[in-house]
């Protein structure tokens, strides 16, 4: 009788080891399938929607400063037409205050000659000249009239100088921000297309196999990929072509290109298999403006 229990118990152990192996299976293989399920649509996403592949630290996505840029360099155009036309017309009663000043101050100077000949004759006569004082006074008002009208000129042209001043103040300020703006543009469109070309690398590079395989091969050419940061930018921070992956069809010839490199000579993933054609690293970074679509 002891026999058989202990017969039983064992039976009835392997049945529940086969149990707990069966759900453990059926768990690895629930959990692959959510983190496929997951994982490989939000990469694709990724690649497919350019406005997330900003860099994390960006405030705007591309198609904002792209709006901004718009709005700006239409708030700059109109602001340098309006300019245009008032700087004209602010020069012209600039340069008609200027001459009513100077002709003014040359009024005002030849009516205190006069009235200096005048005293001089009266000193003469010893004041006795009824018509000199008369003249005299007559010349003094003239004088403070045109010395008021002098005053005013003065304050008009001032304040003339200014609003011109001012007008170019702010067609400056708006060509600066407008310049701002482009160089934010220009920017984010780098870091898209760096982050685009990350993606696709991953998603070209790391096809098929097992979560773990999957897993491996993602971190290896994401590492090697993000070496390549500074060589990529560097093509289209110099309005070159951009640089794109290439796969190796004819592993009997493993020549490189003119300015290319092996993607991860280090990983099994891609040895051998892709290399990326850069641009000549010769040529300066050019102007800000619109990048190269091209591929090399």
């Amino acid at each position: 009788m002891a026999e058989g229990s202990e017969v039983e118990d064992g039976s009835g152990a392997s049945r529940a080891t086969g149990c707990i192996v069966k759900l453990v299976s059926h768990g690895a293989a629930l959990l692959a399938g959510v983190v496929v399920g997951f994982v490989v649509p939000v990469l694709y996403e990724q690649v497919q929607n350019p406005e997330i592949m900003a860099s994390p630290e960006a405030d705007f996505s591309r198609a904002e400063l792209i709006a901004k840029l718009d709005a700006q360099e239409k708030a700059y155009q109109d602001l340098l037409e309006r300019s245009t036309k008032l700087d004209s017309s602010q020069k012209e009663q600039l340069t008609a205050a200027s001459t009513k000043v100077v002709d003014l101050e040359g009024a005002v100077a030849a009516r205190l000659q006069e009235i200096e000949v005048i005293k001089t004759k009266l000193k003469k006569s010893e004041g006795k000249s009824a018509a000199r004082k008369k003249e005299l006074e007559a010349k003094e008002a003239e004088l403070a009239g045109l010395q008021a009208q002098l005053a005013v000129a003065i304050q008009e042209k001032e304040k003339l100088t200014q609003d011109l001043e001012i007008s170019r103040q702010e067609t400056t300020v708006a060509r600066q921000e407008t310049e701002v703006a482009r160089g934010e543009t220009f920017s984010a469109r780098v870091d898209e297309e760096w982050a685009k070309f990350r993606a696709n690398t991953i998603l070209k590079v790391c096809k098929k196999g097992t979560i773990n395989r999957l897993d491996r091969c993602r971190t290896e050419v994401d590492t090697a990929v993000g070496k390549l940061d500074r060589r990529f930018k560097g093509c289209m921070l110099s309005r070159q072509a951009t640089p794109r992956l290439v796969e190796v069809t004819d592993k009997r010839d493993l020549s490189l290109p003119t300015w290319s490199e092996w993607l991860a000579q280090d990983s099994d993933f891609a040895k051998d298999k892709y290399y990326v054609i850069f641009c000549d690293p010769s040529l300066p970074e050019a102007p800000e403006g619109e990048l190269s679509d091209e591929p090399l």
